[in-house]
């Protein structure tokens, strides 16, 4: 049952106002999400950092346990029409529910290349991927195929997390810990000296990606959807390959090239 506090009025079914938002908080440091994976994701493994949900009628029963949550933690919770909902999470496709959450931060490379990464793990590097769809999907794979941890670049030509990234990963965002690179190719470069593997996708290289053994952790580097890896970062790889094909399209889409490639890593690491 419903907490005895009634998010069923027709006051409930308005826009939320400003006066909804807990004191203290800002615009800046809150995103929103919606999608029903990517919600429901946030409650099951992140929900001390949600700040308000709103739902529609059809998925009121569903979302009992997140509203009593809500209700718990004295945490806005609303019952909205379409309308309402499509304005709140500025998307149609919010599949019937939003959520405000805390804005995730981005760790600092630094700090896990001090502890060096896991061993047998994977891990992910992102060398200027500007799409947040094919961000958002990577993630959606990564957390797949178990990747914990993704390396971004710091540049304006690197998508970071947003509600259409959030919404592409379909729940993976609050799985894996993300972290950020004022120096991509120095941070590859103390990573391989503490023994991590870097393999890096280039359509360029004659190198299958079936034919290259792996050696763990492994660390998988993908490159900007146009130009592919750059030069500094390309130097830093432990081996280049690439995904075979017929030939008649140049490349894969860089969401679906990660996904292909994570998949032989995890295969290779469960016979390790």
């Amino acid at each position: 049952m419903y907490p005895s506090k009634k998010p069923y009025s027709k006051k409930t079914t308005t826009p939320v106002k400003p006066s909804d938002k807990p004191q203290g908080f800002s615009k800046k440091i809150e995103l929103t999400i919606c999608g029903w994976n990517a919600c429901w994701s946030q409650f099951q493994n992140r929900p001390n950092d949600i700040l308000r949900l709103y739902f529609s009628k059809e998925r009121a029963a569903e979302l009992k346990p997140a509203a009593r949550w809500c209700a718990q933690k004295k945490l806005p919770y609303r019952l909205i029409d379409e309308e309402s909902l499509a304005k709140v999470s500025a998307s149609v496709h919010h599949e019937g529910v939003a959520m405000t959450i805390r804005q995730p931060e981005l760790s600092l490379s630094r700090e896990i290349i001090k502890k060096g990464l896991p061993p047998n793990s994977i891990s992910l590097t992102l060398d200027r991927i500007s799409n947040p769809h094919n961000f958002g999907a990577i993630l959606r794979s990564a957390a797949y195929f178990g990747t914990k941890n993704v390396f971004i670049s710091e540049s304006p030509d690197q998508a970071t997390i947003s509600s259409s990234a959030a919404r592409m990963a379909e729940g993976a965002l609050p799985l894996v810990s993300i972290h950020k690179c004022s120096d991509l190719p120095s941070t590859l470069r103390d990573l391989k000296s503490s023994g991590t593997f870097i393999l890096g996708a280039d359509v360029k290289t004659g190198k299958s990606l079936y034919e290259q053994p792996i050696s763990f952790p492994c660390m998988l580097v993908l490159g900007n959807e146009k130009d592919g890896l750059s030069d500094k970062v390309k130097s830093r790889c432990s081996s280049l390959i690439k995904i075979p094909g017929t030939g008649e399209v140049d490349s894969l889409n860089v969401s679906v090239a990660a996904g292909t490639i994570l998949s032989e890593i995890y295969r290779q690491k469960l016979t390790s």
